[in-house]
Parts: C-alpha cells; structure tokens; sequence
C-alpha cells in the first residue's frame, strides 16, 4: 500500500509517541516526504528505540511483578 502525506499525516497524529521521535529526529521529515513509504519502516524504528514494542512491554511488566515480589518477600519479615 502506498502512503500518501496526507494518510501519513493522519498516522502520524494519532500516535504521540512517534510524533515526538519524529520531532527529536528532524532528518526524518526529509525522507518520508521524499520517500512515504518508507513510513512503515519508520514507525518500526521509532518504536524500538522508543522500547514500545511487545517484548520491551512484556519485559517492564516482567520487572514490575519482580519488584512487587521483593516488596512481598521484604513486608513478610
């Protein structure tokens, strides 16, 4: 499927977290205007160095429950 600017555009707004990569890193702009579809491969890019993918979720969560078992373990002495 091809990205027109506009459906981009569109994307890009709906998600704050890869609006706010693409504007921490400004030579982007250059080639998805040039370039829109490449935009996939973008959004793929941002969200990895964001850590938003799955397994950057599952291992927070993974953390999260670690530390609710130290406080746990901590609280029973």
């Amino acid at each position: 499927m091809i990205m027109t600017i506009k459906m981009l555009m569109k994307d890009l707004y709906r998600q704050p977290e890869i609006l706010f990569y693409l504007r921490t890193h400004p030579e982007w702009y250059k080639v998805l205007n040039r370039h829109p579809d490449l935009y996939r491969n973008f959004v793929k890019l941002a969200k990895e160095e964001l850590k938003l993918t799955f397994s950057h979720k599952l291992d927070r969560f993974k953390n999260q429950v670690q530390l609710l078992s130290l406080i746990a373990e901590y609280m029973k002495r």
